[in-house]
Order: structure tokens, then C-alpha cells, then sequence
């Protein structure tokens, strides 16, 4: 008889027991599920019937946690405590201060927050707790205006974000935030167009509301303007050139501006000539064309030299490019100048040479080539170590008009634009030129980025062409830029430098599209 009691007994405290745990077994199962108010009727219930149970210490950090993720702060932050006050080893100590933390930035109480967060984060090495801590210390530093700081934190947060793969309306904020401190320091646009992006992402699904402003300041430092409102003399640029921190800038009337980008400074730099029409910065030189002549400036002393030629100076000056040793000018009465930088020499190609015309606008070069674009000989190509020469002209299968006023080189392809005619590709291992299929007339320059082709154009703003998939898309004034009738494009990574002319220099920020 005594063993079948004691046997009883046995399977009714395990009975017991068991039922003991079924309400904490459930509260866990409802916040795992996210069913927070569930979760903790029956986390209390199950702390007030069983107050001794070691389950006990784990249902106060669900509680606490459950509680803040319903915002219902003040609640929360009264659990945490108890919790850390009742178990001050408590194995999930960390996450109940940053639980108090945050809900106590959520009242308002950031003093306190911060120093909670400061202290936590110098006590754990737990990477998800410091996620959270620099995210919210972010928000602080924020919401007092220390922008340094909180550009620091959130950055930690994001990069913690993004390897555990955290998206939520928190990681919005901090998106959102860091694109509207950065957009304001013109050196670091890159970065502000990156967060913005991102937040202009995340805000359709977590802010739908914001989105339509934070486009709007995307798209204001997405294109930074230079003219005469930032002290710029002359808003017709005839050519622009990219060097570093400073942006050397030659204008029709003004002469040439050196714009410093870390003080944005603009500072004229004296030459014989204002009237400008090319340029070219090399190591410790700058080359410049003018209407009145061709120079060479030395970025050392500021002294400035003419080079001629034996009949003279040389004058009406257009485009300037660098070719390993040699410095080319384009001019419109003696042909293309060759200037040897090792002997300084100069050589006229004009007329009577390989160039065939003294009219020379448009050139460019590479390793193995010279293109040139004459106003009445069309485009040619030299081959530099076989002396090969390829005419493109007018005549059937050829050009529509001989007035070539943009040329690129890319690969075995060259872009020729002619002007009041449109853009045209020529093959030069097959021999064979095509008309791009666009409606483009006035092409007044080329750029080239990886697989990108940039087309200026006099009156129809710019296209940008995929020569991969053949798609071209349209930017004018009507998507933003200050003018139609572009001068010059220069690119600089993901910058695109477009020069106008009477409309100064926009400054536009276009990633390299994926191939």
C-alpha cells in the first residue's frame, strides 16, 4: 500500500510540475509569435502562481521586452528594473539596460538614456546589443544637434545592420538621417546620395509619407550648380578639368578659374588671353587654347608661356588633350599643333599633312590612335605606328555633313558628332559607320564611362547611351539640368561635370549603371 502512494505521489508532482510550466510555455510561445499581450497575461500569471520557479527569471526579460515592443514604455522600463534589481547576475542583464534605455529615449529621458547605452556598451561584446546601442545613440546625439557624432554612431549601427541583415523602421531613421546631415557638406555627396537611396527604399514600405521628400533633397545635391551666383565671372564654359581637390575651369570671356573643392574657393588665374576654348591639367602644368593663343601655365610660379610655331603664334585655339609625351591643340586656321613636352617642340599638322584640313575642332587619342574633327574634312584617324590614315566624309555610306564638332575613341569604335546631323559610329576593323539611331542633332560632346557614352548636345541637353544593351536615356532641363545647351562634359567617377554655355556648371551625381 505504501509503495502505490509514494508512486502516486511521484506522478502527480511531475503532473504538477508540468502544469506549472504550461502558462510560461505558452507566454513564450505567444512572444515568440509576436503576440505580445498574450505573452505577458500569461508570463504575470505565471510569476504569480509559481513565484519560486528558476522560470520565473527569464518571464521578467519577456515581459519587459514584450512590453517595449508595444511601446508601452513607462511599463517596460518598471519590469527591466525589477528584473535587474531581483537578478543583478540576470544572463540577459545587457539587453534589459538597453531595453530601459531605449524606452526611456522613447519619454524623452535622453540624459539617462545615454548614459545607460555609454555604460552597456563598454560591458557586453555582444555585436546585436551593440547594434542597438549605437543606433540610439545616434538618435540622441540627432535629436541634440551633435551631427558628428551622430554620423559616427550611425554608421556603426548600419554596418551591424547590414551584416545581420536588420531591416526595420529604426534602420530607416538612421538612412534617412545620415542623407540629410551629409547632404550638406558638398564633399560628401557621394555618401549623402548612398543613405538617401537607401532611405528613399526602406521609406515606401516603414514611412510612405517621407518619401516624396526625401527625393526632393536627393535630387537637390544630386546636381550642384557653379555660376556667377557663387562668384564664378563668366557663365560660358568652354572647357572644364578635374584635378584633384582643385577644378580648373575655362570660360569664353573670363579667362581661367581655379575652383578649390575643400575650401569652395573660386580664384581667377591671370593668362595673356580671357577668351578660352581648352584645357589641359598635367602634373605640374596646365595647357591652355585660347581665341588670342595657345599657353602653357606652370602651377608652381604662375608663369605663363606662349608656344608658337615658326610662322608665329599660334591663335584661334579650340581643344586641348594630352598623349604620353605629347600635348595636342586643335585650331581653326593652322590645323592640330603637336607639342613634345620632352623637347618642347612644336609641330603643325595642318593642311598638307595626314590631318588634311587646317580647320581642326574636335580630337581625341589613346595608345594607338588620333582622331581629329575638321569643320570641312570630316573626322579622320591616324594610326600612330603604321601611319594608316581612314577619312570619314560626306558621300554615300558616309557622313551627312563634313562639320564634325565631337569625336571619342573607344576601343575600335569612334563617336563622331556632326554638327546639325547627329551621332555616328565608326567601325575601324570593319570599316563601317553607322548612324545612331536618335534623335540628336548638335552634338557638341562626348564622355565615356566603362560601357556609358555621355552625348552633349547644343539645345537637347544630354543622353546617356549603353552601348551593351543599346538603350539611351534622355537628361534635360526638363529632368533637372540648368540648361539644354551644354559646352563641355567631364567626368570624374560618379560625377558628371557638364559645362553650358551662359548657364555656368552643373555638378550631377550619376552612378555607374550595372552592365
Amino acid at each position: 500500500m505504501k509503495k502505490t502512494i509514494c508512486a502516486w505521489f511521484v506522478v502527480f508532482s511531475a503532473l504538477s510540475a508540468a502544469a506549472d510550466l504550461k502558462k510560461y510555455q505558452d507566454g513564450v510561445t505567444r512572444y515568440e509569435a509576436r503576440e505580445f499581450d498574450k505573452a505577458v497575461k500569461l508570463l504575470v500569471e505565471f510569476i504569480a502562481e509559481n513565484p519560486y520557479e528558476p522560470e520565473v527569471k527569464k518571464s521578467w526579460f519577456y515581459i519587459a521586452n514584450a512590453l517595449a515592443e508595444q511601446n508601452k514604455c513607462n511599463e517596460a522600463v518598471a519590469r527591466a528594473n525589477i528584473a535587474l534589481e531581483r537578478y543583478p547576475a540576470h544572463e540577459d542583464r545587457h539587453e534589459l539596460r538597453v531595453i530601459t534605455a531605449e524606452c526611456l529615449y522613447k519619454l524623452n529621458a535622453h540624459a539617462r538614456a545615454e548614459k545607460i547605452l555609454s555604460d552597456t556598451r563598454k560591458h557586453t561584446d555582444i555585436e546585436t546589443l551593440h547594434y542597438r546601442i549605437d543606433l540610439y545613440r545616434g538618435f540622441i546625439a540627432y535629436d541634440a544637434r551633435s551631427f558628428a557624432a551622430a554620423v559616427k554612431f550611425y554608421r556603426n549601427a548600419l554596418r551591424l545592420a547590414s551584416k545581420f541583415g536588420s531591416e526595420n523602421r529604426d534602420v530607416y531613421r538612421a538612412y534617412r538621417d545620415l542623407g540629410t546631415i551629409l547632404a550638406d557638406d558638398a564633399l560628401q555627396t557621394e555618401s549623402a546620395v548612398e543613405y538617401l537611396s537607401r532611405a528613399i527604399q526602406l521609406a515606401t514600405k516603414y514611412k510612405p509619407s517621407e518619401a516624396g521628400g526625401l527625393r526632393l533633397v536627393l535630387r537637390k545635391i544630386s546636381l550642384r550648380r557653379i555660376d556667377k551666383l557663387n562668384g564664378l565671372d563668366d557663365n560660358s564654359i568652354a572647357d572644364i578639368r578635374v584635378d584633384g581637390d582643385d577644378v580648373y575651369i575655362a570660360t569664353w570671356g573670363a579667362g581661367l578659374v581655379r575652383y578649390t573643392r575643400s575650401a569652395d574657393k573660386l580664384e581667377k588665374i591671370r593668362l595673356p588671353s580671357p577668351q578660352l576654348r581648352g584645357l589641359y591639367a598635367d602634373f605640374d602644368e596646365l595647357y591652355v587654347t585660347s581665341f588670342d593663343g595657345v599657353y602653357r601655365y606652370s602651377k608652381k610660379t604662375g608663369k605663363t608661356e606662349s608656344l608658337s610655331d615658326e610662322a608665329g603664334a599660334l591663335k584661334l585655339g579650340q581643344k586641348t588633350i594630352k598623349d604620353d609625351r605629347y600635348v595636342y591643340f586643335s585650331t581653326l586656321n593652322r590645323g592640330l599643333i603637336q607639342y613634345d613636352t620632352i623637347k618642347h617642340k612644336v609641330v603643325t599638322l595642318g593642311k598638307d599633312s595626314w590631318v588634311g584640313s587646317n580647320q581642326v575642332y574636335a580630337l581625341d587619342a589613346d595608345l594607338e590612335y588620333i582622331v581629329v574633327g575638321t569643320l570641312d574634312q570630316g573626322a579622320v584617324i591616324y594610326h600612330k605606328k603604321t601611319g594608316e590614315v581612314q577619312r570619314i566624309t560626306t558621300g554615300e555610306g558616309g557622313l551627312k555633313s563634313e562639320n564634325v564638332k565631337a569625336v571619342l575613341l573607344d576601343g575600335r569604335y569612334v563617336y563622331i558628332g556632326a554638327h546639325n546631323d547627329g551621332v555616328y559610329v565608326y567601325d575601324m576593323q570593319k570599316k563601317k559607320l553607322t548612324m545612331l539611331k536618335a534623335e540628336l542633332p548638335f552634338p557638341s560632346a562626348f564622355a565615356r564611362r566603362d560601357h556609358e557614352i555621355f552625348i552633349g548636345t547644343s539645345g537637347q541637353g544630354l543622353r546617356v547611351l549603353d552601348r551593351n544593351t543599346n538603350q539611351i536615356d534622355r537628361l534635360t532641363a526638363v529632368e533637372g539640368l540648368s540648361s539644354n545647351e551644354i559646352q563641355i562634359l567631364r567626368v570624374e567617377g560618379d560625377f558628371l561635370w557638364i559645362g553650358y554655355l551662359e548657364n555656368g556648371i552643373d555638378v550631377v551625381y550619376r552612378p555607374v549603371r550595372e552592365k
